[in-house]
């Protein structure tokens, strides 16, 4: 970790320059791609491990502001992906395990193509709600909207809403059991 923290301490003035924004303490550490970034905001203290792949794509280039909006104390783990066409929104407190895939559009033949590169894409916004455990290689699909404090399982695949401190599992994913348990008495009575 001493090596990752002076690489982000040297590379801090380019991914200052390079990003739309990037908060006070975060590292990016050797992504294996990253694509629009001046349509990415990192919030401050996050940590995003090696081979993350970071895309804006093509749909979200013209519009204003950044399409993926990370925010603060978000910590991703390594080969994530990462992926905007509308608009994606990793709030405070996220943590994603290794393996993980946010995407907010789907490929189409809607024009005949048979490739699916040279077709329209469908898109809908993503949302993590605020302190979030994304469980390994977990896919998170277009649309979704995870609540806060939720628990999604290894391995499921999220395509609709999940709401506020669920535990969701499976593909499709669904409401299993609760993670309010585990929030502090004082904080049980509000979302």
């Amino acid at each position: 970790m001493r090596r990752v923290a002076l690489r982000a301490r040297l590379l801090r003035p380019h991914r200052t320059r390079q990003f739309h924004s990037f908060g006070r303490n975060s590292i990016v550490h050797r992504p294996a791609w990253v694509y629009g970034p001046d349509r990415i905001a990192i919030g401050d203290d996050v940590m995003i491990l090696t081979g993350a792949w970071l895309s804006i794509e093509r749909p979200a280039w013209e519009r204003p502001g950044p399409a993926l909006r990370i925010g603060h104390r978000v910590a991703v783990r390594p080969w994530c992906t990462l992926s905007a066409a509308d608009s994606v929104i990793i709030e405070d407190d996220v943590v994603l395990a290794s393996g993980v895939t946010i995407v907010d559009s789907n490929h189409t033949w809607r024009n005949g193509h048979p490739n699916v590169l040279y077709n329209p894409l469908d898109t809908a916004p993503v949302r993590v709600g605020a302190g979030t455990w994304v469980g390994e290689r977990a896919v998170v699909l277009a649309g979704a909207d995870i609540g806060a404090g939720c628990l999604i399982g290894a391995h499921s695949v999220v395509s609709g809403t999940i709401p506020a401190h669920s535990v969701a599992v499976g593909a499709p994913a669904r409401v299993v059991g609760t993670t309010d348990h585990l929030r502090p008495p004082e904080s049980r009575t509000g979302p």
